[in-house]
């Protein structure tokens, strides 16, 4: 049950109607009138703010039908009141299925009890009795709507929080997990490097204590332990980079010059708050040390002056590949310009890219922003940078 104030008014004044109808149409009231007022509220009173079992409830809603009945009949008074009364509180104690069935019989005995009055009379007790009855039918049916709404948003609630719970739970397993992966590592390099290194290293060390006793007194045999020295030296560092080709990727390898990008924007994008929006198509191939060099230069320029000049809040960069070529896009949604004079940087980036026989394009509008286009051929690998030098930027 809603004890909903405003129904609670409206049942108030409701009541008070059917009071005023009653002694209207009934000068003398006699006692037995008097008591059977007396018995009508209390049973309407004791059904809307009392009883708590349901069953109850629709016997007291039956007995008032049954009392409005008699009432009509015996003592008279407004009947669009009675029928209001029994609306209200249809509509606001039962279930949906229980309120058509009861809103039904109360039209019904609207229809029926309107027959005696005149057909003024007749029309506005129906029209206010079915008015009501829809208004309170569409109220509920509202009501309902919203329970369920927010019934389910609860349980999405809850449901989320259960996911938050789980993909933290995850996340720790997940960190746990790395951490015990990479101490089995660390464990594994550290015996190789005891194993390899430390032996190739302790081998040297008795080695060189020979030749340095050895010098002054046998130089020959000094000269051949020195050669056999070498040749232990020369293979000992080739199992070093065969060891450390085992540990580095070949993926890595492969896409070295992508992570390298991938690096710099996630460090730009912690010390300006810039979001930086990187993607790729689907399919990747790997770039030779010029391209991955070039490329990432003219995205750092890019970045520098979509921040510097542009104000830039958002950037994006697309990474296209096709079988022959990749082609860079750069695009920010700075303040832009009409007349872009050209600088040392943008110079820059035309250069490089030409020297590789690339395309280099730009467009800029003011409040639109500034793109940037490259377009390079897929080549075989080249090497005309130094791979220390993409370090120089960062």
């Amino acid at each position: 049950m809603d004890n909903n104030k405003h129904f609670v008014i409206i049942r108030y004044i409701t009541i008070f109607f059917i009071i005023v109808g009653m002694v209207m149409s009934q000068k003398n009231l006699t006692s037995s009138m008097f008591i059977f007022i007396l018995v009508f509220i209390i049973n309407s009173q004791l059904r809307f703010f009392s009883l708590e079992k349901h069953f109850y409830k629709i016997l007291s809603f039956i007995l008032e039908i049954i009392l409005t009945i008699a009432a009509n009949f015996w003592i008279g008074g407004f009947l669009f009141a009675y029928l209001i009364l029994l609306a209200i509180d249809s509509n606001v104690i039962f279930n949906k299925k229980e309120a058509i069935i009861f809103d039904t019989i109360i039209i019904i005995e609207g229809i029926v009890f309107s027959l005696n009055y005149s057909i003024e009379n007749r029309g506005i007790n129906l029209g206010v009795t079915i008015l009501v009855v829809a208004v309170l039918y569409f109220a509920k049916d509202e009501k309902e709507r919203k329970l369920k709404a927010q019934d389910l948003y609860d349980r999405l609630k809850i449901s989320e929080e259960k996911l938050k719970k789980a993909n933290k739970e995850l996340e720790l397993y997940a960190a746990s997990i790395e951490e015990i992966t990479t101490l089995r590592e660390r464990n594994r390099i550290s015996r190789e490097i005891h194993d390899s290194v430390g032996h190739a290293l302790s081998t040297m060390v008795i080695q060189l204590g020979a030749v340095e006793k050895m010098i002054s007194k046998d130089p020959a045999a000094a000269e051949n332990i020195t050669k056999n020295l070498r040749k232990f030296t020369q293979k000992s560092l080739d199992e070093v980079r065969m060891a450390v080709r085992e540990i580095k990727p070949k993926e890595f390898e492969e896409f070295e010059g992508i992570l390298n990008i991938q690096e710099l924007i996630n460090n730009f994008k912690k010390m300006t708050g810039v979001d930086v929006r990187l993607s790729f198509t689907k399919e990747k191939w790997s770039l030779n040390s010029d391209q991955s060099f070039v490329i990432y230069r003219i995205i750092q320029e890019f970045l520098s002056n979509s921040v510097r000049h542009g104000k830039a809040t958002i950037i994006h960069i697309m990474m296209a590949y096709t079988k022959k070529s990749i082609v860079v896009t750069l695009k920010d949604n700075g303040i832009g310009c009409d007349k872009l004079l050209e600088g040392v940087g943008m110079k820059s980036m035309k250069e490089r890219i030409k020297a590789l026989g690339g395309n280099f394009e730009y467009n800029s509008k003011r409040g639109h922003g500034f793109l940037v286009r490259i377009e390079l051929e897929k080549q075989e690998k080249l090497k005309i940078y130094n791979e220390g030098d993409l370090n120089e930027g960062n």
